[in-house]
């Protein structure tokens, strides 16, 4: 322990000392110390303020050092494998030693390169037999924190059959950055959420995590979900092989980035590869916010490279803008929207997809504006059911069955 961090504990133990007797002769002399106190106190606490607690250094394990930690500290974790459960800290960052070379960008397990700390510096789930998160976040809070350099890996499958995510944010918002997450036989990598344990009753802090520059593949189902109550910053990610990898769940569909309900993060500049389809919305419900899909790149997926789909026959505020992706070789639409009050799609480059470039089914109101559509196997734009349509300045050609395809225009 350090000596600021003795003294605050001495502090605190003297003030509570002083404290339990304030009547008689000498109170108001007992009050004027106890405020003095409380002042030294508060003068430690600024003093120890961005300590950092070295892993196994100063503590054997990462538990231990985040439960010394206070706000502000940093738990910074030499490399090595770590077997055990992390449960953040309010107010306390999570980082993997760099030393002279750590910041160095080496080949990664995708495309791209990674920081060497982030390989070297793993927590592993394989021994713990008990469900529960791999790492997880203090709920309901505003107090910033950050992981950042880890590689989490290895969650078994449950006896229990309990689907649980790498990582739990739920109502916080740390940044969470130059991670990997792999290997996830459980459900997925990182959760992000504004409702309660088991989806329950919102919090009252939104989910506002800044997820970037993260890996995350192989994993079973999905990489990143999103629920009600997320308004996740998702930036800057490669996403590749997160598959429903079971014997007879070949048709269900496991997004790179998965939205329920209220779920509206911003999606950007991410690459995703590999999975059930790229991004994914099911049950997707009103919310004033649009869902914001910009800058991505989207190929090589099951099925669409985007698919939304629309909670019911009931929709109010159900919107989304898809700007400046890059989306091709899709084993279904390039992108697909089904039951959405409105979509706006432009400046989209969108080819060799197996379906359609654009598919849009009962959707009430959409722009199409000055994308680049071809090589797809069917039709460049499918309208089925679209009440209104603006499409301009859009670049359509080699598609195999038609440019643009309106079925059901009498609506």
């Amino acid at each position: 322990m350090t000596t600021c961090r003795r003294e605050k504990l001495l502090l605190q133990y003297n003030l509570m000392q002083m404290c339990k007797s304030l009547h008689g002769p000498f109170g108001l002399v007992r009050i004027a110390l106890c405020l003095f106190i409380v002042f030294q106190i508060l003068t430690v606490r600024m003093e120890v303020r961005a300590e950092d607690l070295l892993v196994p250094d100063d503590y054997f394990s990462i538990s231990e050092a985040l439960e010394e930690a206070l706000d502000g500290d940093s738990v910074v974790v030499y490399p090595g494998m770590y077997y055990e459960r992390i449960v953040m800290k309010e107010g306390v960052n999570l980082v993997s030693y760099a030393g002279d070379d750590g910041n160095e960008l080496v080949d990664g397990p995708g495309l791209k390169k990674v920081l060497r700390r982030t390989l070297r510096t793993i927590i592993d789930g394989s021994e713990l037999e008990e469900p529960g998160y791999l790492i997880s976040f203090p709920k309901d809070t505003t107090a910033p924190m950050k992981v950042d350099g880890f590689t989490f890996q290895n969650m078994p499958k449950y006896v229990s059959g309990v689907n649980l995510f790498i990582m739990e944010v739920r109502g916080c918002s740390p940044i969470v950055e130059n991670n990997i997450f792999s290997n996830n036989l459980s459900w997925g990598a990182i959760l992000s959420t504004g409702l309660g344990v088991g989806m329950g009753p919102a919090l009252d802090t939104m989910a506002q995590p800044v997820i970037r520059n993260n890996v995350i593949y192989k994993n079973y189902a999905l990489g990143i979900g999103n629920a009600s109550n997320s308004a996740a910053h998702i930036i800057d990610n490669e996403i590749f092989d997160n598959y429903y990898s079971d014997p007879g769940e070949a048709d269900r569909v496991a997004p790179a980035i998965g939205i329920r309900e209220q779920g509206r993060p911003v999606i950007e500049n991410n690459i995703c590869y590999r999975n059930g389809t790229g991004v994914g919305a099911v049950n997707f419900d009103s919310f004033e916010q649009p869902l914001i899909i910009r800058g991505n790149t989207f190929f090589h997926n099951r099925r669409a490279g985007i698919g939304l789909l629309g909670l019911g026959s009931l929709r109010t505020q159900v919107k989304a803008v898809i700007e400046n992706n890059t989306i091709y070789g899709n084993l279904a639409a390039g992108i697909r929207c089904i039951k959405t009050d409105s979509v706006v799609i432009r400046y989209n480059t969108i080819y060799d997809n197996r379906k359609s470039g654009i598919s849009l089914w009962d959707v009430d109101k959409t722009v199409i504006e000055d994308n680049e559509i071809h090589g797809n196997l069917t039709a460049g734009i499918r309208l089925l059911n679209v009440a209104a349509a603006l499409i301009q300045r859009n670049d359509i050609y080699r598609n195999v069955t038609t440019g643009i395809d309106f079925i059901g225009w009498e609506k």
